[in-house]
């Protein structure tokens, strides 16, 4: 319960909103436009996602944890 808090309930979100406030700040600055933006927000939250299910998975071995 205590992981998928963790994973679910705060990193997630955390990794999701500072995606989006990157792709914004490079808006804002003019170093790249819309369309690029959202691309490497994508990426972000994917790359993201597969360390949070790397961290779920070795939670989960090392401190036997089980969803």
């Amino acid at each position: 319960m205590l992981k998928s808090l963790l994973l679910g309930k705060i990193a997630g979100p955390m990794i999701r909103h500072g995606a989006t406030a990157a792709g914004g700040w490079l808006i804002a600055e003019g170093i790249t436009d819309q369309a690029t933006a959202q691309q490497v927000v994508g990426g972000i939250v994917a790359v993201g996602g597969i360390a949070m299910s790397f961290a779920e998975k070795w939670l989960g071995v090392r401190m036997g944890f089980r969803m």
